[in-house]
């Protein structure tokens, strides 16, 4: 029976084990702590896939032999690269998780594709008209008195302007947005960066290519 049931995921396992060799030997405290969590995070979510059994063990199929585990990753930027790579080989319902790691290790710097397909196009479109509404309602925000710092959102702008090229739209002179019931200026900001936030991660998730999908998660990080 044993030989039939379920088996981890060989790309979670890869990820859970190197993000644990990172914590075990990196010497940054904090780094170390962040890729524990991680390293957690991968191991449960193994164990999800897999199921437990009546008595709430995992089935012996699923244990995992750490004896011989991957080694660590080497830095943030390798980590990231490997979460991007793996993301495309794990199970579909896994890669948000992944792609929410890989922001939390990304430094905001990556390259864009120099051959972009229409569904990327289409999607920096959206994501290029997102920006102009939010810039806008940060600058409405802190005309009311929040801290704002619109820098980060300007710079995926032009970024994303010169990924489209010529047919990139441009921005509107106002636009519209909902000011939450009992929302301060400075929460109603924090929700559009969130807004931002999510809606590039959300991308990332379904991205197609793996060079789209690395952008997308450093911009997520940028914000």
């Amino acid at each position: 029976m044993d030989f039939f049931g379920p088996r981890p995921d060989s790309a979670l396992v890869e990820l859970a084990q190197t993000a644990q060799a990172d914590a075990k030997e990196s010497e940054d405290s904090s780094y170390a702590q962040l890729r524990r969590t991680q390293s957690e995070e991968l191991f449960a979510e193994i164990n999800r896939l897999c199921g437990l059994e009546e008595d709430g063990q995992v089935p012996d199929t699923c244990v995992i032999d750490d004896t011989d585990p991957a080694g660590p990753a080497g830095s943030r930027e390798d980590a990231v690269a490997q979460l991007v790579e793996l993301a495309e080989k794990a199970p579909e319902d896994s890669r948000p998780l992944l792609i929410d790691q890989a922001i939390a290790l990304a430094d905001g710097n990556a390259a864009l594709p120099e051959t972009p397909d229409e569904d990327m196009l289409g999607e920096a479109r959206g994501l290029l008209e997102f920006e102009y509404s939010t810039v806008y309602g940060l600058d409405v925000a802190e005309a009311h008195g929040a801290d704002v710092d619109t820098v980060a959102h300007e710079e995926l702008i032009v970024q994303l302007q010169e990924f489209i090229g010529e047919d990139a739209p441009v921005a509107d002179p106002a636009y519209t947005a909902t000011w939450p019931d009992d929302s301060t200026a400075q929460e109603f900001a924090d929700e559009l960066v969130q807004s931002s936030r999510d809606s590039f991660e959300a991308a990332a998730v379904t991205a197609q290519d793996s060079q789209w999908r690395s952008w997308l998660i450093h911009a997520a990080a940028k914000l």
